[in-house]
């Protein structure tokens, strides 16, 4: 039988209660922190030395493209990482949005906040997150900071937004028609279904990133570096490069398969160890126990997405797609949710 979306349990804040009281929320900005000032330290002291050695044309060029890399990472550190750190310690707020309250332009949604005097949430959603909410009708956020800045977030999801405070709905608003949620397979599913165009797109983007990048580096080893070991440590790179490019779309072939051919089956979960985020704060790692038909199983969480973590975490359900079998790889997430990853069942 094919799950009830009413039934599907799923993360959702506490509100009133700032943030800040989820620990992992404050791990993933101490580590994005972290990682941000180390390479911004290590890119700037790169592009010294390359003009302190030599200050020919292509020394000079791979310099300023690091210092813009620096830039850039100095760039996220002051207006995205730090003043997130410094929302986590407003308390989470509620909206539930009724008629003309839930306005869209574009990618642009704006929420009505309660109040005498017209205000409005309005924050820049994906279109499978403004699917999920035309049929959740709930919002969350925190905030806003003096600059009127908030975190949004929907229920399912643990990673959020920035969005703003404004005295009117955003230009060319007109109202977001609600969505049904029936009882449907993901292959079916419009969010599911559209959260999956999102990751292949975004998939396919990265792979071109990584494999342009590791062309360059051939290029530029091939043309200016002649030192043996600094060639061959740049070679290697390029191929790290290549090969994580590559395996990008192998993997959303997979979510892709499981979607089209597999229905939903939910499971007793119970996360052993706490999860550890990696440094970009959007996977993170952890290792559980799950109910299969014959029995206990060990599930390997590994760089799976933190929403679908956090939903196992809190709900002590795994929703896979197919039979699970130990032994192999399964595709998981969340019905009606833009939720997907893999997990390893041992």
């Amino acid at each position: 039988m094919e799950p009830t979306q009413q039934r599907v349990l799923a993360y959702e804040p506490r509100p009133g209660e700032p943030a800040a009281a989820d620990s992992l929320e404050v791990e993933i900005v101490e580590k994005q922190r972290s990682r941000l000032i180390g390479s911004t330290v290590v890119t700037v002291v790169a592009a010294g030395l390359l003009l302190a050695l030599t200050t020919d044309a292509p020394s000079a060029g791979l310099a300023a493209f690091f210092a813009a890399v620096a830039g850039y990472q100095l760039w996220l550190l002051v207006f995205r990482v730090l003043p997130c750190g410094r929302l986590l310690a407003y308390p989470a707020v509620v909206l539930t949005p009724g008629p003309g309250q839930l306005l869209v332009a574009g990618s642009k949604v704006s929420v009505a906040l309660p109040g005498p005097e017209p205000r409005w949430l309005v924050v820049r959603l994906p279109e499978s997150k403004r699917i999920l909410l035309a049929g959740l009708r709930r919002v969350y956020f925190v905030g806003p900071d003096p600059r009127g800045r908030v975190l949004v977030g929907l229920p399912g999801g643990f990673t959020g937004r920035f969005g703003r405070i404004t005295t009117a709905p955003a230009p060319g608003s007109v109202e977001l028609p609600a969505q049904p949620r029936p009882m449907v397979a993901a292959l079916r599913d419009p969010v599911v279904t559209t959260f999956l165009r999102e990751t292949r797109r975004r998939s396919w983007g990265m792979a071109g990133f990584f494999l342009l990048l590791a062309a360059g580096l051939l290029v530029v080893n091939q043309a200016y570096l002649d030192l043996p070991y600094t060639g061959g440590f740049v070679t290697v790179l390029a191929v790290l490069y290549a090969v994580a490019g590559l395996m990008l779309p192998v993997r959303t072939v997979t979510l892709s398969t499981a979607v089209k051919e597999r229905p939903w089956q939910e499971l007793h979960a119970t996360l052993d160890i706490v999860i550890t985020p990696n440094a970009a704060g959007g996977t993170g790692k952890a290792e559980g126990r799950v109910m299969l038909a014959d029995g206990e199983a060990r599930v390997l969480f590994q760089r799976a997405p933190l929403d679908l973590l956090v939903n196992v975490r809190d709900t002590q359900r795994l929703w896979l797609l197919g039979t699970p079998e130990r032994g192999t790889k399964a595709v998981a997430g969340l019905p009606g949710y833009p939720v997907l990853g893999l997990v390893n069942l041992r």
